[in-house]
């Protein structure tokens, strides 16, 4: 009778035994499953943001280019707007009658080359503007995304074993296992609306400046179409000239 008391409770203990162990196995076995779902997670986040920290920088460079595109493209309407007044008031000048003092009219040819001269001053200026401003405005970007590459490449996977026990503790390890994935997450979010701020706002910057550029360039040809206008009445009025077709 005692032995069969003994063996219902042998087996009674082994069967109740038997299933949490099979459960703490399978846990065990749900750690590396785990693992091998997150590795590819955590491989495709540092190229992920390696390749947008490349991208943005190539934005950066290509946004740079089509700034000095445009730049030129204003400073050569400027320039040709203002060698056509030039031109104009050239040609009054050279084709005035005999009743026109000439004395008068050369020193109106003196003053209308120098106001060209003190206009090229103007366009130096706006262009030492601008390109300083965007020296300040490149260097903030690139200092910018000059990211702390270790964070990316010694992102740690495999410390989730640090002092934990796979076989006697696999829960613990699976909780850390998911902090990690969380961690990856957003660490990727954080990373690149980092970099997006930077492309924004460095385009925003260079919208800023160009608009800067066209109004330095629109008052320095305002100025000179000033002066041209008084060289024009000083044909007219002084120098006892008038305005030829």
């Amino acid at each position: 009778m005692k032995a069969l008391q003994l063996s219902i409770l042998l087996c009674f203990t082994i069967c109740w035994l038997l299933p949490s162990s099979d459960a703490g196995r399978l846990a065990s076995m749900q750690v590396v499953q785990r693992l091998k779902e997150l590795e590819p997670k955590h491989a495709e986040i540092k190229y992920q943001i390696i390749n947008y920290v490349s991208t943005a920088k190539f934005n950066v460079v290509h946004q740079a280019d089509s700034f000095y595109r445009r730049v030129f493209a204003l400073k050569e309407g400027s320039l040709t707007a203002s060698i056509l007044l030039e031109d104009e008031l050239l040609y009054q000048l050279d084709h005035q009658l005999a009743s026109a003092d000439r004395s008068c009219l050369g020193m109106l040819r003196t003053i209308v080359d120098n106001n060209m001269n003190v206009a090229g001053v103007g366009f130096t200026n706006c262009v030492n503007n601008v390109e300083t401003e965007l020296d300040r405005a490149l260097e903030r970007a690139h200092k910018a995304l000059q990211l702390d590459e270790s964070e990316i490449f010694y992102q740690r996977l495999l410390d989730v074993f640090d002092g934990e026990n796979i076989m006697a503790g696999p829960d613990a390890i699976l909780a850390k296992l998911q902090n990690k994935a969380n961690a990856i997450d957003g660490y990727s979010k954080d990373y690149i609306t980092d970099i997006v701020v930077v492309v924004d706002t460095f385009a925003s910057t260079l919208e800023a400046m160009r608009r800067n550029y066209e109004q330095c360039v629109n008052k320095n040809e305002r100025i000179l179409r000033t002066t041209y206008e008084v060289s024009k009445s000083q044909l007219t009025e002084i120098c006892l000239g008038s305005i030829v077709p």
